[in-house]
């Protein structure tokens, strides 16, 4: 099974797009102890194994800032982990998309999505950067990878946020393991395929906020 990394090009200009030490919230295996300037990078650090095969696709946007934080930084950060880590990549498949929330340019982008995600794919992605459809878009995406592509998996999904800059300039952010939100998405179908009684209390038990025997109140 090929492990497949998706993640979107951030926007930002030159100097704005600050090398972030990521602490890791709710994983461990997303702590990379170094800078980055892509919170794929350790997810990918954290997930691929020595000599693995691994797939990354590359959302990227149209316009002059998005090409130079790809060509200038990704690029470099990619190349350089698949070195020193020693995986197998099978390149980077770039998607572009127009710079626009028109609903038929959101539409194209999970089109494009699920078309270069093929089966036998353990998928791995970053909702990190883009604009506040994306994230949608990506969940869509793996929503039907997982339910209508053969043997697909869903790895992890993963947020990062910057905080600010320590008294040396340096970037400070955390990484959050976000992966229960697509499976709780996926619970919610299941439980509405089934006609629950009551699936408001199936989903707080699950999450261990209510007592399978009796509300937490008894």
């Amino acid at each position: 099974m090929t492990k497949t990394f998706i993640t979107v090009i951030p926007f930002q200009p030159e100097g704005r797009l600050t090398p972030v030490a990521y602490a890791a919230h709710g994983n461990t295996k997303l702590e990379y102890g170094e800078e980055t300037r892509f919170p794929i990078i350790p997810m990918i650090s954290g997930y691929a194994e020595k000599s693995e095969r691994i797939r990354i696709i590359a959302i990227l946007t149209d316009g002059d800032n998005f090409k130079h934080n790809y060509e200038n930084y990704f690029v470099p950060e990619i190349n350089a982990l698949v070195k020193r880590n020693g995986y197998i990549i099978e390149g980077i498949k770039v998607i572009p998309t127009p710079d626009s929330e028109d609903i038929d340019v959101q539409l194209r982008l999970f089109s494009d999505i699920i078309s270069a995600i093929g089966d036998d794919e353990e998928l791995y992605t970053c909702i990190t950067y883009g604009t506040k459809p994306t994230p949608i878009v990506q969940f869509m995406a793996l929503n039907y990878a997982y339910k209508l592509k053969k043997n697909a998996s869903v790895g992890c999904v993963a947020y990062g946020r910057f905080l600010h800059n320590d008294m040396d300039g340096h970037g400070i952010g955390r990484i959050y393991d976000q992966t229960a939100l697509f499976y709780m998405n996926s619970i919610v179908n299941k439980l509405a395929e089934h006609g629950a009684s009551n699936p408001e209390r199936a989903i707080r038990i699950m999450l261990g906020l209510e007592n399978a025997e009796g509300s937490d109140d008894d």
